[in-house]
């Protein structure tokens, strides 16, 4: 014991050793205070667990672990990305090398990935918007083409309530990335259904079947001919929509609504206005998916790490219009989406976007 008694323990801290019997789980009393040491960015603190005797430091398993250029350029390096800024630009700002800067954006985009999985999950949501945004990927191919369904398209899942991009897939419009789309989506939702909304493409039907829909034999009947054979029917607690937008000369002409899976759905709940919206907030404030731009990713790997980043700090570190509520003194004040859901409880920032560390419960042991 030291002159100033026992080193301090850190309840609010976890072992990071995967083979040691207390990993992750803080509160226990085995980390306790180990000293600290100096970096560009200010001390950092260092830990021991006294379970398994590792040394770790707060920034072990962290964004930041092993980077010694200054955070505040690292964040600013992250933050210009977002916007769509190549690669070669932001290298030339900030004076870095260009694999510098890709290294840092694939780091922040694998963050984001192990935010999502350990808190986007069990989402109690009612609605599901879906839709494809078309991207430019290596070279420019028009839309609206025979084979526009072989481009790059961004397909998104958006909770309209909170305003929360639920998940994403890149890839031309197959089924296969339809079904994709729908299995990321559920993985992030609860056991209680939600309403699904998309546009008029064919391939969601065959998607959601897949995934919620269940294999029905029919009986013989002794008569002649052949048996009936087996077919997937949708849940029935599934439901689902389609907004069957009919174009003339390549302008607007008629909205459809059509119900295509369950029953007592109110045609007000059929839209998919608010993602639209959102893609168009998305186009103009990221220039890589902008539609008249030079500035689009020349691999799909890129785009994904760039949007991956960009979509998870539009979740927890962006506040959102639409979600401005007002306190009990009338005050108005705005949410991001991980607060309206309850992930959260409160705006996260940046910082507190790459620091973050999953931790186990006692039950989870």
């Amino acid at each position: 014991m030291g002159k100033r008694g026992p080193k301090p323990k850190f309840t609010d801290v976890a072992c990071p050793n995967e083979n040691c019997k207390l990993h992750g789980v803080p509160g226990k009393g085995n980390v306790v205070g180990n000293g600290t040491y100096q970096t560009k960015n200010g001390r950092v603190r260092k830990f021991l667990c006294r379970e398994c005797g590792r040394v770790f430091c707060e920034r072990t398993n962290t964004f930041f672990y092993y980077l010694h250029k200054e955070e505040f350029i690292i964040q600013l390096a992250l933050k210009m990305a977002m916007k769509g800024m190549s690669t070669q630009a932001i290298s030339d700002v900030l004076e870095v090398q260009p694999v510098t800067v890709n290294n840092w954006v694939t780091r922040a985009a694998k963050q984001c990935e192990l935010v999502n999985e350990e808190l986007m999950k069990n989402l109690n949501v009612s609605r599901v918007e879906m839709d494809e945004l078309w991207v430019i990927i290596e070279k420019k191919l028009p839309p609206r083409t025979e084979n526009e369904d072989e481009g790059s398209w961004m397909w998104v899942s958006f909770a309209p309530e909170s305003r929360l991009i639920i998940d994403f897939v890149l890839g031309p419009r197959k089924q296969y990335l339809a079904d994709a789309l729908i299995e990321a989506t559920d993985k992030h939702l609860s056991d209680s259904k939600p309403f699904f909304v998309t546009d008029g493409l064919k391939l969601y039907i065959e998607a959601l079947l897949k995934k919620y829909g269940k294999l029905v034999e029919f009986p013989k009947t002794g008569k002649r001919g052949r048996p009936k054979k087996p077919a997937i029917v949708p849940d029935e607690n599934l439901r689902y929509a389609q907004v069957i937008k009919n174009r003339k000369e390549g302008k607007l002409n008629k909205v459809e609504k059509r119900v295509i899976f369950g029953q007592d759905i109110n045609e007000s709940e059929i839209s998919t206005s608010l993602l639209e919206r959102q893609n168009l907030t998305l186009r103009q404030d990221n220039n890589r998916v902008s539609r008249k731009t030079i500035g689009f990713s020349k691999k799909l790997k890129g785009l994904y790490y760039q949007m991956r980043l960009y979509c998870t700090h539009s979740n927890f570190c962006r506040e959102h219009e639409g979600l401005t509520k007002e306190d009990e003194k009338g005050v108005k004040y705005k949410m991001t989406p991980s607060q309206e859901c309850g992930i959260t409880g409160k705006k996260w920032t940046l910082t507190d976007l790459l620091n973050y560390r999953p931790l186990k419960t006692s039950t989870e042991l």
